[in-house]
């Protein structure tokens, strides 16, 4: 059965080519209003050179730079997305930064588990996983937490930077209208339940931006 983003095939298609076309304002929108619980989340990750860092979903590859702040351009990058359109922006800072230690993936993340981590032509050891406004979006969000914790070693990070507003609200309608996702997935409570040291931060942008984060138990 193949697995659909927003249920049917049409749907996931219609995410998909909005995605492509947000993908040439995303930056100026991302950079903007996400900076802040950017910069913490990311510090959250506890990146060390030499380290290998997933980014699920990767976007425009915003993240990027900040991931090589920490790496000082060693280690490795992987960023995954479904959104072609998306992907061309990251490819296009990769090349103008000269970044060598940077890999994307056309990919659906519901697909991104061991049997994809073992069939890669390189072994890689994970060390932290970033899942950066996606599981709002993308489906079966709880099996994508269990997929990402299962790839990391031990110890690893994840981290995820989302929405969660409980409530009905204005802002919650132009959120999802603007984002196409839910804002209301118990995300960062399902996290808990998996992972060591959590921590979560849901004071970001007046509130309904969270950044959560934890480890994976021995």
């Amino acid at each position: 059965m193949e697995t659909q983003m927003y249920g049917t095939k049409e749907e996931q298609e219609n995410a998909i080519r909005y995605y492509d076309k947000l993908s040439v304002i995303y930056d100026y929108i991302s950079n903007w209003y996400y900076k802040k619980a950017r910069n913490y989340a990311i510090k959250e990750l506890q990146l060390k050179n030499g380290q290998t860092v997933l980014n699920v979903p990767c976007g425009t590859g915003v993240n990027f730079k900040y991931f090589n702040e920490y790496l000082n351009n060693s280690g490795l990058i992987i960023g995954i997305d479904l959104s072609s359109g998306m992907l061309d922006k990251a490819r296009q800072k990769i090349e103008k930064n000269g970044w060598t230690n940077i890999e994307t993936e056309l990919n659906d993340a519901t697909k991104i588990d061991q049997n994809w981590l073992d069939y890669r032509d390189e072994q890689i050891t994970v060390d932290a996983v970033f899942c950066d406004l996606g599981l709002s979006g993308l489906p079966e969000w709880r099996n994508i937490i269990d997929n990402m914790i299962s790839i990391l070693k031990p110890n690893g990070r994840i981290v995820i930077l989302d929405w969660y507003l409980e409530k009905p609200s204005l802002k919650g309608d132009f959120v999802k209208w603007i984002g196409k996702g839910e804002v209301d997935r118990p995300i960062y409570q399902y996290l808990e339940m998996k992972v060591s040291n959590f921590k979560v931060d849901d004071s970001f942008n007046y509130g309904g931006i969270f950044v959560a984060s934890g480890s994976k138990p021995e």
